[in-house]
């Protein structure tokens, strides 16, 4: 691997195992805070700690010269990302949530040719297809054995189509010379507004964050100070390096990662199936890797 792709590669891979954490995290708190409300108080915890750190670092964050691209960012994730994937997830397994960002590296690179004019990798498209089998075959295991739902599946594969727009606007972002800190920072007060939105107009969930437990209070504050400050943070840091069809190969990872971690905290039950698909998706995100060491060898 190149030295100068090393370090975003080490952030992305960072901000994979934070985005895995929250899906399991997500189902756990969901079980006790209904969703418009478990949106707005992870993403404001989330902005709150950015714009600290933007102070605390006399970092320049005037809109006129960060302009309107983070705000259209947030609005879109992680706003109504995370609107959608966790309605989603209120009806369908966590390790099916997970997989559903298997999709990406399969989107992502033919949308960054036509938007952003981007190369296409043919390795890259290799493996996105074999990810994309993987994904099929852990969705169709967790449907055989009750874990999943059609209509949650849904609104988690909305949530990852509006995750690849914004992961070109994203690269469009970072390449013009964004701070990653600033961006993000924004991204999320944006994201806050949408999430407010939703709680103004969603009729109010019988449980509540006050009645929650404590268990699902230090979850959600894990969610909203760690995942969201970091994953962000990470990503829009990376996403000036990579190119988006190596970002989205990369949060494939999010599936493997989030299925185990799933059945490690919540005892979701993974078969044997699930197992096979996960190292398809692990092989598939390797394998450009793999390829590239390859060739070197023989040159």
């Amino acid at each position: 691997m190149a030295p100068n792709t090393l370090l975003p590669t080490l952030a992305m891979l960072a901000a994979v195992f934070l985005w895995s954490s929250a899906t399991p995290g997500s189902k756990f708190a969901l079980t006790e805070i209904a969703v418009a409300e478990f949106v707005v108080i992870r993403l404001s915890l989330a902005a709150a700690a950015l714009w600290l750190i933007v102070l605390a670092t006399r970092t320049s964050a005037h809109l006129r010269h960060v302009g309107w691209g983070p705000l259209v960012m947030g609005l879109l994730e992680p706003g109504l990302v995370t609107f959608l994937v966790s309605m989603g997830l209120t009806m369908t397994s966590p390790v099916s949530g997970s997989v559903f960002w298997g999709l990406t590296p399969l989107i992502v690179p033919i949308l960054g040719r036509v938007v952003l004019g981007e190369r296409i990798e043919i390795v890259v498209l290799v493996a996105a297809v074999i990810a994309f089998c993987g994904t099929l075959i852990l969705v169709w295991g967790q449907r055989h054995h009750g874990g999943g739902s059609v209509l949650g599946d849904i609104f988690v594969a909305s949530g990852v189509l509006a995750a690849a727009v914004n992961a070109l606007l994203s690269r469009r972002n970072a390449q013009a010379g964004a701070n990653p800190l600033v961006t993000s920072s924004w991204q999320l007060t944006s994201a806050c507004c949408v999430a407010a939105l939703l709680l103004l107009i969603m009729p109010p969930g019988e449980a509540r964050a006050t009645d929650a437990g404590m268990q699902s209070i230090a979850v959600l504050l894990y969610l909203g100070l760690v995942v969201s400050v970091g994953v962000y943070i990470l990503s829009n840091y990376a996403v000036r390096h990579l190119p988006v069809g190596r970002m989205s190969l990369l949060g494939c990872l999010t599936a493997p990662l989030g299925a185990m971690l799933s059945a490690l905290l919540l005892g979701t039950q993974v078969s044997t199936l699930d197992i096979i698909a996960v190292g398809l998706v692990i092989f598939a995100v390797a394998l450009p890797s793999l390829v590239q060491r390859q060739s070197r060898g023989t040159t």
